[in-house]
């Protein structure tokens, strides 16, 4: 076992789904973090402060590759709970904490790849994450396709401040983007937008990545439950990137879009 897998697992769906995919891995929980095990997977509690025991564990279980999955909020660290190898760390870690996702998630690869891991992506160790380009329910609207071509152009604009991968556009106005808070937040937010303020649209929810960030670590992910949101939102559907958003379970997302008159109109390079 060369290059056996640590799944350094947040919450949601993704790293059950990436532990199914790899049946040696070791499956690593955080302290705090509610996640439930897979249940025939070796298993590894850590803590932010006792990092140098993780890494302990990890190499004495041959542990080669790490990948992160699922949603993990920002830490409170306390440095008198920490090790030595985590004390070491506090002033880096420390230094980029007031700073945007990608900048900590980039530090976070960069410790784990000086103590010999390579980190790899959910996409790298688990088939059929994200969907190629094709429309899936109904068609959109020629002020759809606008809306999403502005919601787009305001994630991009946004990429120096390192802030949002997901906007939400209706008749040409920007009802929201999304922040540390997430993509629920940003949903529960839109929904109470006045009608009038839509200029008669039903507006476009578009998620992707931050160009230029480091989409080992943080991958935009969508399923159900944003669909759903979408729904109570009064959207009229959803926009990503071909290859580059995580669909967890792809079926009930389709019967959902239908079910709701919804689109997910999943975009080639080229559109």
């Amino acid at each position: 076992m060369t290059d056996r897998l640590a799944i350094i697992a947040g919450t949601g769906d993704l790293p059950q789904r990436i532990a199914a995919s790899n049946p040696d891995a070791l499956f690593v929980t955080i302290k705090g973090v509610e996640v439930v095990p897979p249940g025939r997977h070796e298993l590894v509690e850590a803590s932010y402060e006792k990092l140098g025991a993780l890494f302990k564990a990890m190499r004495g279980a041959g542990v080669v590759r790490v990948v992160f999955a699922g949603k993990v909020d920002r830490p409170k660290l306390n440095p008198l709970r920490m090790d030595r190898v985590t004390l070491g760390l506090f002033p880096r870690v420390k230094a980029v904490l007031g700073k945007g996702d990608d900048a900590l998630l980039r530090l976070v690869a960069e410790v784990f790849e000086e103590q010999g891991f390579q980190v790899v992506a959910a996409t790298d160790v688990a088939q059929g994450l994200s969907l190629d380009a094709t429309i899936i329910g109904r068609t959109p609207s020629d002020q759809d396709r606008r809306d999403a071509d502005r919601a787009w152009s305001i994630l991009t604009t946004l990429v120096a401040e390192d802030l949002a991968q997901g906007a939400v556009v209706a008749g040409g106005q920007c009802l929201g983007i999304e922040t540390i808070q997430g993509t629920d937040a940003l949903l529960e937010f839109v929904g109470q937008t006045p009608e009038h303020l839509k200029q008669g649209a039903r507006g476009v929810f578009v998620k992707r990545s931050k160009p230029g960030q480091d989409e080992r670590m943080d991958i935009p992910t969508i399923g159900p439950a944003t669909v759903e949101a979408v729904a109570k939102a009064g959207l009229g559907g959803i926009v990503i990137p071909a290859g580059d958003v995580i669909v967890m379970d792809q079926d009930e997302v389709t019967r959902l879009i239908k079910a709701h008159d919804l689109f997910l109109d999943v975009r080639g390079a080229a559109t």
